[in-house]
Protein backbone atom coordinates (compact mmCIF):
# COMPACT_ATOMS: atom_id res chain seq x y z
CA UNK A 1 0.00 0.00 0.00
CA UNK A 2 1.59 2.95 -0.78
CA UNK A 3 1.28 6.84 0.62
CA UNK A 4 -1.60 8.29 -0.16
CA UNK A 5 -1.56 11.80 2.40
CA UNK A 6 -0.86 14.14 0.41
CA UNK A 7 -0.80 17.02 3.09
CA UNK A 8 1.84 14.56 4.83
CA UNK A 9 3.92 14.53 2.46
CA UNK A 10 4.29 18.29 2.42
CA UNK A 11 4.72 18.77 6.18
CA UNK A 12 7.23 15.92 5.97
CA UNK A 13 10.28 18.06 4.20
CA UNK A 14 8.82 21.48 5.75
CA UNK A 15 9.70 19.91 9.37
CA UNK A 16 12.55 17.94 8.23
CA UNK A 17 14.36 20.22 6.31
CA UNK A 18 13.16 23.56 8.16
CA UNK A 19 14.81 22.38 11.99
CA UNK A 20 17.86 20.85 9.74
CA UNK A 21 18.18 24.02 8.37
CA UNK A 22 17.99 26.02 11.87
CA UNK A 23 20.29 23.54 13.47
CA UNK A 24 22.73 24.39 10.80
CA UNK A 25 22.52 28.18 10.78
CA UNK A 26 23.23 28.00 14.95
CA UNK A 27 26.10 25.26 14.14
CA UNK A 28 28.05 28.03 11.90
CA UNK A 29 27.14 30.95 14.07
CA UNK A 30 29.10 29.10 17.44
CA UNK A 31 31.71 27.23 15.05
CA UNK A 32 32.44 30.55 13.57
CA UNK A 33 32.17 31.97 17.51
CA UNK A 34 34.57 28.89 18.65
CA UNK A 35 36.85 28.43 16.41
CA UNK A 36 35.42 24.72 16.19
CA UNK A 37 32.36 22.58 16.96
CA UNK A 38 34.04 20.47 20.40
CA UNK A 39 34.88 16.84 20.35
CA UNK A 40 34.13 14.27 22.40
CA UNK A 41 35.81 15.72 25.94
CA UNK A 42 35.78 19.53 25.47
CA UNK A 43 33.78 22.12 26.61
CA UNK A 44 30.31 22.29 25.77
CA UNK A 45 30.42 18.31 23.98
CA UNK A 46 28.47 17.27 26.96
CA UNK A 47 25.55 20.04 26.54
CA UNK A 48 25.57 19.96 22.87
CA UNK A 49 24.99 15.90 22.48
CA UNK A 50 22.23 15.94 25.43
CA UNK A 51 20.44 18.77 23.37
CA UNK A 52 20.69 16.78 20.20
CA UNK A 53 20.10 13.54 22.23
CA UNK A 54 16.82 14.46 23.57
CA UNK A 55 15.59 16.08 19.91
CA UNK A 56 16.17 12.17 19.18
CA UNK A 57 14.55 10.49 21.68
CA UNK A 58 12.17 13.11 22.00
CA UNK A 59 11.05 12.31 18.35
CA UNK A 60 10.88 8.79 18.91
CA UNK A 61 8.50 8.90 22.00
CA UNK A 62 6.55 10.94 19.78
CA UNK A 63 6.57 8.87 16.69
CA UNK A 64 5.86 5.32 19.31
CA UNK A 65 2.91 7.46 20.42
CA UNK A 66 1.35 7.95 17.17
CA UNK A 67 2.10 4.61 16.24
CA UNK A 68 0.19 3.68 19.54
CA UNK A 69 -2.88 5.73 19.66
CA UNK A 70 -3.79 5.12 15.85
CA UNK A 71 -2.31 8.68 14.63
CA UNK A 72 -0.61 7.56 11.55
CA UNK A 73 -1.37 7.48 7.73
CA UNK A 74 -0.55 5.04 5.24
CA UNK A 75 2.56 7.01 4.26
CA UNK A 76 5.80 6.88 5.90
CA UNK A 77 6.07 11.10 5.31
CA UNK A 78 4.32 11.60 8.78
CA UNK A 79 5.21 14.54 10.89
CA UNK A 80 6.16 12.50 13.93
CA UNK A 81 8.78 10.57 11.18
CA UNK A 82 10.22 13.97 10.45
CA UNK A 83 10.78 14.95 14.45
CA UNK A 84 12.33 12.19 14.83
CA UNK A 85 14.65 11.33 11.81
CA UNK A 86 15.57 15.05 11.81
CA UNK A 87 16.74 14.80 15.87
CA UNK A 88 18.62 11.67 14.78
CA UNK A 89 20.35 13.17 11.64
CA UNK A 90 21.33 15.80 13.57
CA UNK A 91 22.17 13.73 16.07
CA UNK A 92 24.24 11.24 14.23
CA UNK A 93 25.73 13.92 12.08
CA UNK A 94 27.63 15.42 15.25
CA UNK A 95 28.35 12.16 16.74
CA UNK A 96 30.53 11.69 13.18
CA UNK A 97 32.16 15.06 13.29
CA UNK A 98 32.90 14.33 17.17
CA UNK A 99 34.73 10.98 16.33
CA UNK A 100 36.05 11.16 13.25
CA UNK A 101 39.44 11.60 12.44
CA UNK A 102 41.56 15.06 11.32
CA UNK A 103 41.19 14.44 7.36
CA UNK A 104 37.14 14.76 8.45
CA UNK A 105 34.65 13.93 5.39
CA UNK A 106 37.19 14.16 3.01
CA UNK A 107 39.21 11.16 4.21
CA UNK A 108 35.84 9.62 5.34
CA UNK A 109 34.62 10.02 1.35
CA UNK A 110 38.56 8.63 0.40
CA UNK A 111 38.78 5.71 2.60
CA UNK A 112 35.40 4.81 4.39
CA UNK A 113 35.79 2.03 5.93
CA UNK A 114 39.68 2.49 6.85
CA UNK A 115 38.27 5.49 8.70
CA UNK A 116 35.27 3.63 10.42
CA UNK A 117 38.45 0.96 11.90
CA UNK A 118 40.38 3.76 12.68
CA UNK A 119 37.42 4.73 15.31
CA UNK A 120 38.39 4.25 18.82
CA UNK A 121 36.67 1.14 20.14
CA UNK A 122 34.69 3.11 23.13
CA UNK A 123 33.21 5.14 19.81
CA UNK A 124 32.23 2.10 17.44
CA UNK A 125 29.02 1.84 19.00
CA UNK A 126 27.94 5.04 18.57
CA UNK A 127 28.91 5.59 14.79
CA UNK A 128 27.54 1.94 14.22
CA UNK A 129 24.34 2.34 15.58
CA UNK A 130 24.10 5.71 13.46
CA UNK A 131 24.89 3.72 10.48
CA UNK A 132 22.59 1.03 11.21
CA UNK A 133 19.60 3.35 12.15
CA UNK A 134 20.14 5.23 8.58
CA UNK A 135 20.32 2.39 6.54
CA UNK A 136 17.27 0.62 8.55
CA UNK A 137 15.13 4.11 8.22
CA UNK A 138 16.02 4.08 4.67
CA UNK A 139 14.44 0.94 4.67
CA UNK A 140 11.45 1.73 6.43
CA UNK A 141 10.59 4.32 3.83
CA UNK A 142 10.55 1.38 1.13
CA UNK A 143 8.59 -0.77 3.46
CA UNK A 144 5.61 1.84 4.58
CA UNK A 145 5.20 2.96 1.06
CA UNK A 146 5.28 -0.53 -0.25
CA UNK A 147 3.63 -2.64 2.20
CA UNK A 148 1.78 -0.19 4.59
CA UNK A 149 1.77 1.04 8.22
CA UNK A 150 2.21 -0.94 11.26
CA UNK A 151 0.04 -0.40 14.37
CA UNK A 152 -0.53 -2.14 17.67
CA UNK A 153 2.02 -5.19 18.35
CA UNK A 154 3.14 -4.72 14.44
CA UNK A 155 5.46 -1.93 15.24
CA UNK A 156 7.44 -4.26 17.52
CA UNK A 157 8.16 -6.97 14.45
CA UNK A 158 8.76 -5.12 10.92
CA UNK A 159 11.96 -6.26 10.42
CA UNK A 160 12.94 -2.19 9.60
CA UNK A 161 11.86 -1.51 12.96
CA UNK A 162 14.10 -3.96 14.51
CA UNK A 163 16.52 -2.91 12.80
CA UNK A 164 15.84 1.26 13.49
CA UNK A 165 15.96 -0.39 17.54
CA UNK A 166 19.14 -1.67 17.31
CA UNK A 167 20.83 1.08 15.74
CA UNK A 168 18.94 4.01 18.20
CA UNK A 169 19.95 1.42 21.03
CA UNK A 170 23.74 1.44 19.62
CA UNK A 171 23.92 5.31 19.04
CA UNK A 172 22.19 6.56 22.12
CA UNK A 173 24.40 4.46 24.09
CA UNK A 174 27.40 5.93 22.28
CA UNK A 175 27.87 8.77 25.11
CA UNK A 176 27.88 6.43 27.65
CA UNK A 177 30.53 4.04 26.28
CA UNK A 178 32.43 7.04 25.66
CA UNK A 179 32.11 8.01 29.28
CA UNK A 180 33.06 4.69 30.52
CA UNK A 181 36.59 4.53 28.73
CA UNK A 182 37.41 7.76 30.42
CA UNK A 183 38.84 7.66 33.85
CA UNK A 184 37.70 10.64 34.75
CA UNK A 185 34.13 10.23 33.56
CA UNK A 186 31.62 11.28 36.49
CA UNK A 187 34.11 11.82 39.19
CA UNK A 188 32.35 15.80 39.69
CA UNK A 189 28.43 15.49 40.75
CA UNK A 190 25.47 14.97 38.74
CA UNK A 191 26.70 17.26 35.70
CA UNK A 192 29.65 14.94 35.08
CA UNK A 193 27.54 11.97 35.24
CA UNK A 194 24.99 13.58 32.96
CA UNK A 195 25.84 12.10 29.63
CA UNK A 196 25.75 8.13 30.88
CA UNK A 197 22.98 8.71 32.44
CA UNK A 198 21.16 10.02 29.16
CA UNK A 199 22.53 7.13 27.39
CA UNK A 200 21.43 4.53 29.60
CA UNK A 201 18.04 6.31 30.22
CA UNK A 202 17.40 6.61 26.46
CA UNK A 203 17.94 3.37 25.69
CA UNK A 204 15.58 2.18 28.56
CA UNK A 205 12.78 4.57 26.75
CA UNK A 206 13.72 2.15 23.90
CA UNK A 207 13.63 -1.31 25.92
CA UNK A 208 10.05 -0.16 27.18
CA UNK A 209 8.93 0.43 23.93
CA UNK A 210 9.65 -3.12 22.82
CA UNK A 211 8.30 -4.76 25.62
CA UNK A 212 5.32 -2.45 26.47
CA UNK A 213 3.06 -5.31 25.92
CA UNK A 214 4.72 -6.65 29.16
CA UNK A 215 5.04 -4.09 31.47
CA UNK A 216 2.43 -4.51 34.60
CA UNK A 217 1.95 -0.44 34.71
CA UNK A 218 1.00 -0.50 31.05
CA UNK A 219 -0.22 -3.64 29.71
CA UNK A 220 -3.51 -3.11 31.97
CA UNK A 221 -4.67 -4.82 35.12
CA UNK A 222 -7.81 -6.62 33.88
CA UNK A 223 -4.84 -8.70 31.67
CA UNK A 224 -3.76 -10.04 35.18
CA UNK A 225 -6.31 -9.49 37.50
CA UNK A 226 -8.65 -12.94 38.93
CA UNK A 227 -11.73 -11.98 38.34
CA UNK A 228 -14.21 -11.14 41.46
CA UNK A 229 -16.66 -9.18 42.90
CA UNK A 230 -14.78 -6.03 43.28
CA UNK A 231 -14.40 -2.59 41.03
CA UNK A 232 -12.10 -3.95 38.33
CA UNK A 233 -12.93 -5.52 35.18
CA UNK A 234 -11.20 -8.97 34.81
CA UNK A 235 -10.29 -10.91 31.44
CA UNK A 236 -9.33 -14.01 33.59
CA UNK A 237 -12.09 -16.34 34.79
CA UNK A 238 -8.67 -18.61 35.79
CA UNK A 239 -6.77 -17.58 39.00
CA UNK A 240 -3.43 -19.74 37.93
CA UNK A 241 -3.68 -17.82 34.37
CA UNK A 242 -4.29 -14.71 35.67
CA UNK A 243 -1.35 -15.14 38.54
CA UNK A 244 1.42 -16.20 35.59
CA UNK A 245 0.31 -13.18 32.83
CA UNK A 246 1.25 -11.17 36.00
CA UNK A 247 4.71 -12.95 37.44
CA UNK A 248 5.77 -13.16 33.81
CA UNK A 249 5.63 -9.53 33.66
CA UNK A 250 7.03 -8.40 36.64
CA UNK A 251 9.71 -10.72 36.69
CA UNK A 252 10.90 -9.02 33.51
CA UNK A 253 10.55 -5.68 34.59
CA UNK A 254 12.48 -6.75 37.91
CA UNK A 255 15.51 -8.03 35.41
CA UNK A 256 15.16 -4.94 33.41
CA UNK A 257 15.62 -2.59 36.02
CA UNK A 258 17.95 -4.30 37.75
CA UNK A 259 20.01 -4.64 34.48
CA UNK A 260 19.73 -0.77 33.77
CA UNK A 261 20.70 0.04 37.76
CA UNK A 262 23.57 -2.19 37.73
CA UNK A 263 25.09 -1.39 34.66
CA UNK A 264 24.91 2.60 35.64
CA UNK A 265 26.48 1.24 39.03
CA UNK A 266 29.21 -1.04 37.96
CA UNK A 267 31.18 1.98 36.35
CA UNK A 268 30.11 4.81 38.76
CA UNK A 269 29.21 6.09 41.89
CA UNK A 270 26.29 7.85 42.08
CA UNK A 271 26.00 11.66 42.80
CA UNK A 272 23.70 13.12 44.61
CA UNK A 273 20.18 13.36 42.46
CA UNK A 274 21.55 10.53 39.35
CA UNK A 275 19.80 7.76 40.63
CA UNK A 276 16.23 9.85 40.50
CA UNK A 277 17.15 11.28 37.23
CA UNK A 278 17.81 7.83 36.06
CA UNK A 279 14.83 6.47 36.81
CA UNK A 280 13.07 9.28 35.70
CA UNK A 281 13.55 8.06 32.22
CA UNK A 282 11.11 5.20 33.04
CA UNK A 283 8.48 7.37 34.06
CA UNK A 284 9.03 9.25 30.84
CA UNK A 285 8.49 6.31 29.05
CA UNK A 286 5.54 4.57 30.55
CA UNK A 287 3.80 7.70 30.57
CA UNK A 288 4.36 7.95 26.62
CA UNK A 289 3.76 4.29 26.05
CA UNK A 290 0.24 4.68 28.15
CA UNK A 291 -0.95 7.42 26.09
CA UNK A 292 0.22 10.16 28.40
CA UNK A 293 -1.73 8.54 30.88
CA UNK A 294 -1.00 10.95 34.18
CA UNK A 295 -0.88 8.09 37.01
CA UNK A 296 1.98 6.30 34.92
CA UNK A 297 3.94 10.02 35.43
CA UNK A 298 3.21 9.96 38.91
CA UNK A 299 3.88 6.48 40.09
CA UNK A 300 7.11 6.87 38.33
CA UNK A 301 7.91 9.74 39.71
CA UNK A 302 7.75 8.95 42.96
CA UNK A 303 9.31 5.79 42.69
CA UNK A 304 12.46 7.50 41.00
CA UNK A 305 12.18 10.05 44.44
CA UNK A 306 12.42 7.06 46.35
CA UNK A 307 15.00 5.00 44.40
CA UNK A 308 17.08 8.27 45.83
CA UNK A 309 16.19 7.99 49.21
CA UNK A 310 17.95 5.12 49.22
CA UNK A 311 21.29 5.51 47.37
CA UNK A 312 23.04 5.47 51.29
CA UNK A 313 22.31 2.07 50.86
CA UNK A 314 24.88 1.88 48.01
CA UNK A 315 27.18 4.19 48.94
CA UNK A 316 27.23 2.04 52.20
CA UNK A 317 28.17 -0.94 50.35
CA UNK A 318 24.85 -3.02 50.82
CA UNK A 319 24.81 -3.87 46.88
CA UNK A 320 22.41 -6.50 47.16
CA UNK A 321 19.97 -4.50 49.31
CA UNK A 322 19.81 -1.25 47.69
CA UNK A 323 19.30 -3.04 44.07
CA UNK A 324 16.76 -5.15 46.05
CA UNK A 325 14.80 -2.65 47.51
CA UNK A 326 15.02 -0.48 44.33
CA UNK A 327 13.15 -3.36 42.33
CA UNK A 328 10.29 -4.15 44.81
CA UNK A 329 9.81 -0.53 45.84
CA UNK A 330 8.50 -0.62 42.01
CA UNK A 331 6.31 -3.71 42.21
CA UNK A 332 4.97 -2.07 45.68
CA UNK A 333 4.42 1.68 44.66
CA UNK A 334 2.64 0.31 41.76
CA UNK A 335 -0.05 -2.41 44.49
CA UNK A 336 -0.24 1.01 46.97
CA UNK A 337 -1.02 3.44 44.35
CA UNK A 338 -3.72 1.03 43.17
CA UNK A 339 -4.80 0.40 46.66
CA UNK A 340 -5.63 4.33 47.14
CA UNK A 341 -7.51 4.56 43.85
CA UNK A 342 -9.69 1.29 44.38
CA UNK A 343 -11.52 0.31 47.17
CA UNK A 344 -10.24 -2.56 49.82
CA UNK A 345 -11.57 -5.80 49.25
CA UNK A 346 -10.72 -9.22 50.36
CA UNK A 347 -12.59 -12.86 49.93
CA UNK A 348 -11.94 -16.30 50.53
CA UNK A 349 -12.01 -19.18 48.36
CA UNK A 350 -12.20 -22.18 49.90
CA UNK A 351 -8.40 -22.30 52.57
CA UNK A 352 -7.45 -18.91 49.93
CA UNK A 353 -7.55 -15.48 50.82
CA UNK A 354 -7.36 -13.37 47.74
CA UNK A 355 -7.04 -9.32 47.94
CA UNK A 356 -7.00 -6.75 45.72
CA UNK A 357 -5.18 -4.71 43.95
CA UNK A 358 -5.13 -7.69 41.74
CA UNK A 359 -7.03 -10.61 43.18
CA UNK A 360 -4.30 -12.73 44.11
CA UNK A 361 -3.89 -14.44 46.96
CA UNK A 362 -2.32 -13.00 50.19
CA UNK A 363 1.06 -15.52 49.67
CA UNK A 364 1.25 -14.36 46.22
CA UNK A 365 0.20 -10.38 46.62
CA UNK A 366 3.31 -10.27 48.84
CA UNK A 367 5.43 -13.36 47.48
CA UNK A 368 5.77 -11.48 43.65
CA UNK A 369 7.63 -8.39 45.67
CA UNK A 370 9.89 -10.60 47.51
CA UNK A 371 10.30 -12.69 44.40
CA UNK A 372 11.44 -9.50 42.65
CA UNK A 373 13.33 -8.44 45.00
CA UNK A 374 15.36 -11.54 45.11
CA UNK A 375 15.62 -10.73 40.80
CA UNK A 376 17.40 -8.29 42.43
CA UNK A 377 19.99 -9.95 45.01
CA UNK A 378 20.77 -12.79 41.98
CA UNK A 379 21.45 -9.86 39.58
CA UNK A 380 23.87 -7.74 41.68
CA UNK A 381 25.77 -11.66 42.33
CA UNK A 382 26.18 -11.40 38.65
CA UNK A 383 27.46 -8.12 38.26
CA UNK A 384 29.71 -8.26 41.31
CA UNK A 385 30.54 -11.56 41.73
CA UNK A 386 33.05 -12.99 44.58
CA UNK A 387 36.34 -12.74 43.61
CA UNK A 388 38.58 -15.59 42.48
CA UNK A 389 40.90 -17.64 44.59
CA UNK A 390 44.45 -17.29 44.11
CA UNK A 391 46.23 -20.33 44.29
CA UNK A 392 50.28 -20.85 44.61
CA UNK A 393 52.44 -22.90 42.13
CA UNK A 394 52.50 -25.90 44.21
CA UNK A 395 48.44 -25.72 44.01
CA UNK A 396 48.95 -24.65 40.07
CA UNK A 397 51.28 -28.40 39.84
Amino acid sequence: MSGTHEGAHNVFPQIYFGSLLAAGVLAFVLHRRWGALPKVGERFYDVIILVLGFWCLGGLLIDAFAHIAGQVDDTFFTEWHAVWYSGATAYGAYIFYAVMPEGGVREMLRRPFGVLSDVAPEHRPGVWGIIVFFISGFGDMIWHETLGVESNIDILLSPTHIGLFAGLMLSVTGPLWSAWADPKSGVNGLRSQALPIFGLGAAWCVVLLIVRYTHPWIMGINEYCYTAEYSYTCWNSDYNTALATGMRALLIHAALTSAVLLLFLRRWTPAPGSLAVLVSFHALGTWVYAEFDQSMLIMGLIWAVLVEALRFMWNRGWRASFVAAAVALQVLVFQITLLVRGPWATWWEGTNLHMVPFGWTVHATFGAVVLCAFVGVMATTLAFPPALPEMNESEQA
